[in-house]
Parts: structure tokens; C-alpha cells; sequence
């Protein structure tokens, strides 16, 4: 792969002098390149998860996941790429679609790269991310509920839980948390169509597991609320029992 500087090119043949003279027009459009750049001859990709658009920025689609420095978007087609997301209101779980670029250099070295964002937005997941397979093969019963829940991330503080479930005396199973920063008890179904289940004229919030240890809460039909603080919007949010 060659590598365009600002100064001169250096071709494995010769070596070009005079200031890189010669004709402009035969010269390399440097147009959006820094000293670092590297010219990518890659072909455009035809995967839902990474594509090119016309403009030269490419278009990246997946479930936002927790990395180890930043955020990991993971796409349908299994690729894996950091996403430095800033203060933008996206959480671990969300479905999302990217128009950006990959950086040249990142402090997020995890995956294929890091995604430099120039768009993103949520979008709904495809049926075959909806699979239940993603869930690990793990039902939502009692007991899979049962416990301190905190929401996934850097954050996640056990000692300070998001919510708690619980079993009662009368065999219900019931959640405790905040639900727009005022106390709110609610009930948890399980089975064939697991929510989170309220009073007060609080739309029920659809649950799915996220393999053994991962419980990620689904925004209901009414307006968009916070559980202990956290916006159930999009795909949801995943939490994680704590041990």
C-alpha cells in the first residue's frame, strides 16, 4: 500500500526530487488527509455491517456493546469496532447506525479499528439480531431475576444496585428501583412475555435476557421514562446481577 506525504512520494523504484515537482494535475489528491493518512485501495463492502457511501464516508451497523476503553459496535456479520461515543445519549445495548470513518490513530484499540462518528442514530435491529439466541439461551424466570441488578458499564456500582427483585410470601416476584427519580414497586412477569409491570399508569417494560448474568429492560408504549436514572429508550438497557 503506498503512502502519500505532504512533501514527496517514495516509490519502491525511484525516488522522486525537486519538491516532488512535476505536472499538479499528475500529483495525489491530499484533500482530507493528514501527515498520517494512508491511502485504503480496499474494495467497498456490500455487508449490512460496513459499507461505503458515495462520499467517501463509510456506513457501520450494530448493537453497541461495553469495551475495555470505549464502546465496541458489533455488527450483524460478527466485526467488532471501537466507537469513541463522547457525551452522545447512547448506551450499551442500542441498535445504531454509524456514518463515519475509521482513525488513523485512537486510544481505543479493540476490534478492526475505531469508528470516527459523523452521524449515528438508533435504529431498529434486524430479525436475525431479534433472534433469541443472543440471549444465551437463557429463560427469564424467578430465579433468573432474582437479586441486585446494575446497568452495564465503567459505572456499575453493586453497592448502589439500579434495582432489586425479589419473591414474595404470596409466590409474586417483585421489582424495587426508581422509576423519574420517584420510589416504585412493580411486578415482574416472566414466562412466554417477560416485563416489568407497574401502577400509576407506567407503560409495562419488555425484558429480555443477555446470557447468564444480563438482563436488558425495553422501553414500554408510553412516554420514554428513567429507571434509577437511566433512559429505557431504543433497544433498552442492560444490567447485570450482581454477584
Amino acid at each position: 500500500m503506498a503512502v502519500f506525504s505532504r512533501y514527496c512520494f517514495v516509490s519502491a523504484g525511484a525516488l522522486l526530487l525537486a519538491a516532488c515537482g512535476g505536472d499538479a494535475s499528475e500529483q495525489p489528491d491530499l484533500t482530507g488527509l493528514d501527515g498520517d493518512a494512508t491511502v485504503n485501495s480496499s474494495e467497498p463492502q456490500d455487508d449490512a455491517g460496513d459499507a461505503r457511501s458515495g462520499d467517501g464516508l463509510r456506513q457501520f451497523e450494530g448493537r453497541l456493546a461495553q469495551g475495555t476503553e470505549c464502546a465496541v459496535l458489533r455488527t450483524p456479520d460478527g466485526e467488532a469496532y471501537a466507537v469513541n461515543l463522547g457525551e452522545g445519549d447512547f448506551t450499551p445495548g442500542d441498535y445504531v447506525h454509524i456514518t463515519g470513518s475509521l482513525a488513523g490513530t485512537s486510544l481505543c484499540m479493540e476490534g478492526a479499528g475505531t469508528i470516527a462518528i459523523d452521524r449515528i442514530e438508533r435504529r431498529d435491529p434486524p430479525a436475525r439480531d431479534r433472534d433469541p439466541a443472543r440471549a444465551g439461551g437463557t429463560a427469564i424466570t424467578a430465579r433468573h431475576v432474582a437479586g441486585s441488578w446494575v446497568a452495564k458499564g465503567v459505572n456499575a456500582n453493586c453497592e448502589k444496585p439500579d434495582f432489586d427483585v425479589t419473591r414474595t410470601g404470596a409466590g409474586r416476584t417483585i421489582i424495587e428501583t426508581r422509576i423519574d427519580g420517584l420510589p416504585e414497586t412493580g411486578v415482574v412477569a416472566t414466562g412466554d412475555d417477560p416485563a416489568f409491570e407497574w401502577a400509576d399508569g407506567i407503560a409495562r417494560m419488555p425484558i429480555e435476557s443477555r446470557g447468564p448474568d444480563g438482563l436488558a429492560v425495553m422501553p414500554g408504549d408510553g412516554p420514554v421514562v428513567t429507571l434509577a436514572g437511566h433512559r429505557i429508550t431504543g433497544d433498552g438497557v442492560v444490567f447485570v446481577k450482581c454477584g
